[in-house]
């Protein structure tokens, strides 16, 4: 039986201003809202708040629950989970997910497997090839030096960053696990080796998204993604409950 991951991305418009999501700002918790004022920056504020009603609508319609319902608890790295206290009777599967975003792209992952991690990152034209010696192995730094073209190298460099990344996240360490002490695949698009299954993929010119989830025994693993609209989020803000199966 397949295990699905959902991934939902969103690109937000650079001229969305906190004013514009007051209305939304329900969707935070006490600790949220903490957090969210103490953003100097607009843009940083309004990521924060996107990126807290991505997977809150989400993980709300498939738990049924209102999207201000749904609370996270951390771990000691950081790493978000359900907080189940409230919701506990909504809960049919294992839910787990998690958040990435880069440059006004945000995006999320949610699947049953617990070891779930996704990152985004913007492929900028002043890649800094010379970190690679810090965060690459050798074959992976070799890798990125035998492509043609400096496009093709900075793809390769993110393919490879982004799928690092998104390691250390499922395993909820962060960068406490050096990105030196494990490599990753180096093919293109979808690979399944013996522990993780990694997915990447550009949701738009100028983006890279790896997602990465621990393979479990032989069950398939199934990818779906989906572009959701900022007015179709903000519109969801309106706090109505959704009643729905978990990944029906």
């Amino acid at each position: 039986m397949g295990k699905k991951v959902e991934i939902y991305w969103l690109h937000v418009d650079e001229e969305v201003q906190p004013a514009e999501l007051n209305s939304c700002l329900e969707v935070l918790d006490q600790e949220e809202k903490a957090v969210y004022e103490r953003y100097r920056v607009d843009f940083k504020k309004v990521e924060f708040l996107l990126g807290r009603m991505l997977l809150k609508r989400m993980i709300g319609q498939k738990l049924g629950v209102l999207p201000q319902e749904v609370r996270f608890i951390k771990n000691e790295y950081g790493k978000l989970f359900l907080d189940s206290r409230n919701v506990a009777g909504s809960i049919k599967r294992p839910l787990f997910f998690n958040l990435s975003h880069s440059d006004r792209m945000l995006v999320c992952a949610i699947s049953e497997i617990e070891k779930t991690g996704i990152d985004v990152e913007a492929v900028k034209k002043d890649c800094c090839f010379e970190v690679m010696r810090s965060v690459f192995v050798p074959k992976e730094i070799a890798y990125v030096e035998q492509q043609g073209t400096p496009s093709m190298k900075r793809e390769a460099f993110y393919q490879l960053w982004t799928r690092k990344e998104a390691v250390m996240k499922a395993l909820g360490k962060g960068f406490s696990l050096p990105p030196l002490s494990f490599s990753v695949p180096l093919a293109r698009g979808r690979v399944d080796e013996q522990s993780f299954s990694y997915y990447t993929f550009a949701p738009m010119e100028g983006y890279m998204v790896s997602a990465v989830v621990e393979r479990e025994e032989e069950s398939e693993i199934l990818y779906a993604v989906e572009r959701v609209a900022f007015t179709e989020l903000k519109a969801s803000m309106d706090f109505t409950p959704y009643r729905g199966a978990f990944y029906g």
